[in-house]
């Protein structure tokens, strides 16, 4: 499990690392950030935040739902592939948000702040999972609920630095 959260964070470094290249394969042009941009409460950067903050929540409840669902298919490794799928989606997301601000560096800083705050307050509530983990039985495994709770928590982590990497901290891309 380890080595696949090794390659996750690998795949998410590369993204960071490429994200003006990557950037050039959201176009100003396209549907999700056309939308985005006629909406006159996008312009300003706190109703932006809360709906990437609510977008988030919404992608996060998806892929939950998708990866428990998934776990009751006789299908092995599927959900490793959900979950593929649900980290790309949400970095393509992040970066229609990326290319549909028209705002300076503060705007957008406050703007991936309180949208990626989802992933810090999960981050938190994991983290006070993790302080008051106690066995109900004897039967409960507090060692694999102490690791998953670990696994979860830096999970959060880097979706958090993602989506405020790319939402907050980014200038929009000049080559279209």
């Amino acid at each position: 499990m380890s080595t696949l959260l090794l390659i996750g964070c690998l795949f998410v470094l590369i993204v960071l690392l490429n994200k003006r290249r990557l950037a050039r394969f959201v176009h100003s042009n396209s549907f999700f950030v056309r939308k985005l941009e006629s909406f006159s409460w996008f312009q300003n950067e706190w109703l932006a935040g809360i709906f990437l903050f609510f977008l988030n929540a919404f992608l996060f409840g998806l892929a939950a739902a998708a990866f428990i669902l998934t776990g009751m298919l006789p299908i092995p490794f599927f959900h490793l592939v959900v979950m593929f799928l649900a980290t790309v989606l949400s970095i393509y997301l992040w970066f229609v948000f990326r290319e549909a601000v028209n705002r300076g560096r503060r705007e957008s800083f406050i703007m991936g702040s309180v949208g990626s705050s989802f992933y810090f307050l999960l981050l938190l509530i994991f983290l006070y999972m993790l302080v008051t983990l106690e066995p109900g039985t004897p039967e409960h495994d507090t060692g694999m609920a102490f690791f998953g709770l670990i696994f979860a928590m830096f999970v959060s982590l880097v979706a958090f630095v993602t989506c405020f990497w790319i939402t907050g901290l980014s200038k929009k891309s000049t080559t279209k």
